[in-house]
């Protein structure tokens, strides 16, 4: 919608003017009226044109990913702060800092306007600092225009405006085959690389070099880029050359040279970072040196736009390959063979045949799952290798490392599966891939403790990940196969994928599913089909008052966790608590049960208000529910989110942050996220808060995983990682024990008495006769002060008062 001047948003900004509007979105200057006098910026996102609710949801999840990224970035001098994010009226809006300047596009760069050499070499040093900052958030701006940089008027410095990844929010669609996509390339025609014309290619930092790069020659040579001419035969631009009326620009050779990496036509002759740039400037001698003009007469000026136009024809295709042999990226529209013809598997299964999480792909991971498909497994470990040496942080590309080693050097192996939830559920309930890459990170690490075993010391697999700390250990021989099965917490789903991995014979056992609702759905045909589940989330007691002999878990049950909470609250000298929970959820119903019989027990009162208790509508309002509370007296509150099925953990934190730090809230181990941290970040204090928390890497009992576990991902992981972990070398314990695996031996093995494995957090064994852990762990966590994290907070165990109390460093 177009708002007028006066409009009021969100109860609080008013409209004084529209500044800009672009094909996805439109800008406005707001005052805030609860800060008299503050002008900020409004800009305005348009909900995707689809009927489809998952692209919605989508939308929802990347802009919720999105405001994320801008609040992190605008701690940069250089970036505008992002004051608010939300929806009103089918729109998004995002609410930013006013930086009053003009961009370099109205004055600075207008055209005509021609640079020195030493004035193009400052700006373009001032730019890629602030490049270099985005992208080490792994941020890409995909806009980088003379638009988009405007010279402060107070202190004359630059700053980046207006990030692409906020405008594809608009964009998403689904396509005939039902995948969520964007349906439009995110750039300004001429500052764009021509891989960014392929709506499906996946940001990186040379598609900003590239814009950058373009920046710089126009302000050289005075030309916007889409008047420069490109080389027919190579599509190159050409801008350093003379005409009888335009003399050879003044430009030394290294800097032309530097200038020609970062306009390179294909992405891989160009610079792969922003440092790599720098440290090429840096090399430049300061001395002056006289330049030499270049004289080299272009006969064809008006060729300018035919390589742009072929790009999408010629270019897209070709820049998804590897030199030789010639191969399409599964991810390019007009390939030759769709993957879902080159494998059995169905949607939301793979071994490295297909990208699951999509939010992560770079152009390596999907070329070497395209070799992988095509079982070019040896080409498909160089290439998925490359895109782990890019980003260490996802799980599913390690895993795909570790199939495709096997099927290269021809090992034996063993296959065990495992259920994540990647995507979401159709009644509007957030994807978070971030939950089910902690839970493969667990079991990845397990997997390549496994198959590093394989490895002779003089292997050709020397960068294989995790060598020189990972204890290599095979499996009597034999390697570790994973299939990943994606269940997106859809119950539908969840019984498609059971029922496929309980047919596939290979398969001696699972590892899942996730959260309560889905393993109740599908407990039943692993079962009846003797294949174990071992689940490292369910904590249902339902599953305990109805055992199924090939049913496992590595988690607590809800009667354990419950224990915890109640103590805390006891410890504190809290007698009575209000419950906020999803009373349709196996987990949260049966938390709030255990947590009520035992709080009562201890002489304590529950209670639950009317209207406002299920945290999983979608119009729950955390205010209300806070005042209703108070209304009670003193009185802590219990809220139980269910494992992220429906909203019910966006309510849980918005309670959190409503409620500041006035009633002690206690909550289960769902929250044990970042997003708690990045609410907490929000409040003056936050000493009332005990999450559960059924590992720490202050508490491990292997002391060598965390340790490992952050020179591995290069980052530490959490309790999810770590049960998920636990419940793997379970499995492999259960291998090495049996003479001639089988899924009846794997049962008999777990439920045996005398099984024990070695994890992360304890000794694992069970009763043979619900398949609940026996001893499990239960600890209750607390936010503390740490400079070193993300939002300068940390989860430790509770009794540990500080960071520095629990042995981290945090100076």
């Amino acid at each position: 919608m177009c708002l007028n001047p006066g409009d009021i948003l969100a109860g609080r900004y008013r409209i004084i003017a529209q500044l800009g509007r672009g094909g996805f979105a439109r800008t406005y200057t707001a005052n805030d009226l609860s800060r008299p006098g503050n002008v900020c910026v409004v800009k305005e996102i348009p909900f995707p044109p689809s009927n489809d609710p998952r692209v919605l949801e989508m939308a929802r999840r990347r802009f919720e990913r999105e405001a994320s990224a801008l609040r992190r970035l605008g701690n940069h001098a250089c970036i505008p702060s992002l004051f608010a994010c939300f929806e009103e009226n089918n729109y998004f809006y995002l609410v930013q800092e006013y930086v009053q300047g003009a961009p370099l596009s109205q004055e600075e760069l207008a055209a005509g306007k021609q640079w020195t050499e030493q004035q193009a070499i400052a700006l373009l040093r001032e730019i890629l600092e602030i490049l270099q900052s985005v992208h080490q958030e792994n941020i890409i701006h995909r806009d980088l225009t003379p638009s988009n940089l405007i010279r402060r008027q107070t202190d004359r410095r630059i700053v980046l405006i207006d990030f692409g990844a906020v405008k594809e929010i608009s964009t998403f669609t689904a396509s005939s085959t039902g995948e969520i996509l964007t349906s439009q390339a995110i750039g300004t025609s001429g500052y764009m690389p021509a891989e960014q014309y392929n709506p499906r290619s996946v940001p990186q930092p040379y598609n900003d070099i590239y814009a950058l790069g373009i920046i710089a020659i126009q302000a050289l040579t005075g030309q916007r880029p889409t008047n420069l001419p490109q080389d027919p035969q190579t599509c190159e631009i050409v801008w350093d050359y003379s005409t009888p009326d335009r003399p050879a620009l003044q430009v030394s050779d290294r800097f032309k040279n530097i200038l020609t990496r970062m306009v390179r036509f294909h992405f891989q002759e160009r610079y792969q970072s922003v440092s790599e740039v720098l440290q090429d400037l840096d090399a430049i001698d300061e001395q002056p040196k006289s330049p030499k003009p270049v004289r080299f007469r272009w006969p064809l000026l008006g060729v300018a736009g035919i390589c742009a136009g072929l790009a999408i024809v010629l270019l897209i295709p070709r820049i998804s390959q590897p030199p030789s042999p010639p191969k399409p990226s599964p991810e390019i529209v007009g390939e030759k063979t769709p993957i879902s013809e080159r494998t059995a598997s169905p949607d939301g299964v793979s071994s490295g045949e297909k990208l699951l999480v999509q939010t992560s792909a770079l152009w390596s991971k999907q070329r070497g799952i395209n070799e992988f498909a095509d079982k070019n497994y040896s080409e498909a470990l160089k290439l998925l290798k490359q895109s782990w040496r890019e980003d260490r942080r996802d799980p599913e590309t390690l895993i795909y490392i570790n199939n495709a080693l096997l099927k290269a050097i021809k090992a034996d192996y063993y296959t065990i599966a495992i259920v994540v939830p990647i995507r979401r559920k159709d009644d509007g309930s957030i994807l978070n891939a971030n939950l089910a890459e902690e839970l493969l990170r667990g079991l990845a690490q397990a997997q390549t403790e496994v198959n590093l075993g394989l490895l002779a010391a003089n292997d050709s697999n020397k960068d294989f990940p995790g060598q020189g700390f990972l204890e290599p250990k095979a499996i009597k021989g034999k390697g570790l196969k994973v299939i990943i099965a994606d269940d997106g917490n859809i119950k539908s789903y969840a019984v498609q994928r059971a029922n496929y991995l309980v047919a596939q014979p290979d398969i001696l056992a699972v590892i899942g599913h996730y959260t309560s609702d889905m393993t109740v759905a599908t407990v039943d045909i692993y079962n009846q089909n003797k294949l174990v589940a071992l689940s490292s989330g369910s904590t249902t007691e339902e599953l305990t008052r109805k055992p199924r002999k090939f049913f496992f878990r590595t988690a607590p049950t809800t009667s354990i966790e419950a224990e915890g909470l109640v103590n805390q609250l006891i410890k504190v000298g809290e007698k009575k608590v209000a419950v906020f929970y999803n009373p349709n959820s196996p987990f949260s119903a049966s938390l709030w049960e255990e947590f009520k019989k035992q709080f009562e027990a201890q002489g304590g009162a529950t209670l639950r208000i009317s209207n406002y208790y299920d945290l999983s509508k979608n119009d729950f309002n955390a205010e209300a529910a806070i005042k209703e509370v108070e209304k009670t007296g003193k009185t802590a509150i219990l809220v139980i989110p269910d494992g992220q099925v429906t909203m019910a953990v966006e309510n849980a934190l918005a309670m959190i942050k409503a409620n500041g730090d006035r009633n002690w809230i206690v909550g289960p181990w769902t929250l044990y996220e970042p997003r708690t941290l990045e609410v907490a970040k929000q409040l003056k204090s936050i000493e009332k808060l005990g999450i559960s928390v059924f590992w720490h890497p202050t508490i491990s009992f292997d002391q060598k995983f965390p340790v490992n576990a952050e020179k591995l991902w290069g980052g530490p992981v959490n309790t999810r990682s770590a049960l998920t972990y636990d419940a793997a070398k379970t499995l492999i314990k259960a291998l090495e024990i049996q003479p001639e695996p089988s899924r009846e031996g794997m049962q008999k093995t777990l439920a045996d008495p005398n099984f024990k494995a070695e994890g992360a957090t304890g000794i694992i064994e069970f009763d043979s006769k619900t398949g609940n852990r026996k001893n499990p762990p239960k600890r209750v966590a607390h936010i503390v002060p740490c400079s070193r994290e993300q939002f300068g907070l940390t989860f430790v165990p509770i009794e540990f008062p500080t960071a520095a109390a629990a042995g981290l460093k945090c100076d």
